[in-house]
Parts: C-alpha cells; structure tokens; sequence
C-alpha cells in the first residue's frame, strides 16, 4: 500500500512539473506576481538576514507594449534602456534609424511610435529591451513587467523557427508604463522564455 502511495505522489510531482513547464512566461510572471503578494502578506516586517524582501515586488500597469524588428544593429548587441524624456527617445530612435529606415516594423507600431512627443513623456515612459537574434526568422514579443524595488523585471516570450534564415536580426520590445510607476526603478532586467516555430 505505502508503494501505491508512493508512486501516485511522484505521478502528482511530474504532473505539477509539466504543468509548470508548460506555462508561457506570461502566466508564470503572474504566478510569480501572486506568490510574492502572498508572502508579502505574511511577512515580518523586518526582513530576516538572508531573505529576500518580497514586499517590493509589484505588477505593472502596461498600457502598450510595442514589438517590432529594426534593420540590424550597429553594435549587434542586446541592450535595454529605460526612457523618460523626449531627447532619450530621440536618442533611441537615432541609434537605430527607427523612423528614419523603418522597412521591418509593422504598421501599428509605427503609426504609435511617430506619435510619440514631448506630450507623451510628461505621463508616460518607455522599458526598452533590444534583442539581437541570430535569424530574421525567430520572433521576440513582451508579456509582463515586473517591478522589484529598483529592478524593472521584463518577461519576453522567443519563438525560434525550427528552419531558420541566416540573416541576424535586431527585435524591439517596448513597455509603455506611467512615469509614476518608474520613480526609482534604475535598472531592467530580461527573463525570457522559449518555444520553437513548426
């Protein structure tokens, strides 16, 4: 009795297992999101030596979230900016000629990022995270941010073809938030999940 026991534990365990490994970033971000609001609840309100404050971490008011190829980067490096004001975007879109040479980006994205203005920074801001991919073929698209403390967490789902192209890309994923809820964030970092394109 106590191996039939046993054995239907472990089935239950693999089961979870699966279940999580199948979850897109998205929906783990989420549960993350839940698990720290649950533990934050509960815990002291002096942080133990050696435990994580918890108590920090908060979803995020998207409002948009852009995503879009440029022409390949000259740096041919990943990088992420964060964007509060009219010139830093400026500085951005010269970087990478978004406007200027905007042949792979879709027309929805574009249409919002020619829109952008002095106007648009005195409420809002810009997480943005630039991938470069070894092929045109693979696809970059966020699903969440995440704030912990000074720490903007960005979820990016990558699908990779299965056959890709050989040309390397430059993927953008820009997170629209308020300026309000940036105060103090300094720093972003990138969690990525992956699937393959059949």
């Amino acid at each position: 009795m106590k191996v039939v026991a046993v054995l239907v534990s472990l089935l239950f365990l693999s089961a979870c297992g699966a279940q999580y490994e199948n979850m897109s970033v998205n929906e783990r971000a989420k549960d993350f999101a839940v698990t720290a609001e649950e533990d934050s609840a509960e815990a002291p309100e002096a942080p133990m030596e050696g435990v994580p404050e918890v108590a920090m971490n908060r979803n995020t008011s998207v409002m948009e979230i852009m995503n879009f190829r440029t022409s390949d980067s000259l740096t041919m490096e990943s990088e992420t900016r964060i964007l509060r004001s009219y010139e830093e975007f400026t500085l951005y879109n010269e970087t990478y000629t978004i406007l200027e040479n905007p042949f792979f980006i879709d027309d929805e994205s574009l249409s919002k990022l020619s829109r952008i203005d002095e106007e648009y920074f005195r409420t809002k801001a810009l997480v943005v995270v630039v991938m470069v991919e070894s092929s045109g073929s693979n696809r970059v698209s966020g699903e969440n941010l995440i704030m912990k403390g000074n720490v903007a967490e960005a979820f990016i789902q990558r699908q990779e073809a299965e056959i890709g192209t050989m040309d390397i890309a430059t993927r953008h994923v820009l997170f629209s938030v308020s300026q309000e809820e940036l105060q103090g964030v300094t720093e972003v970092k990138v969690t990525t999940g992956l699937s393959i394109q059949r």
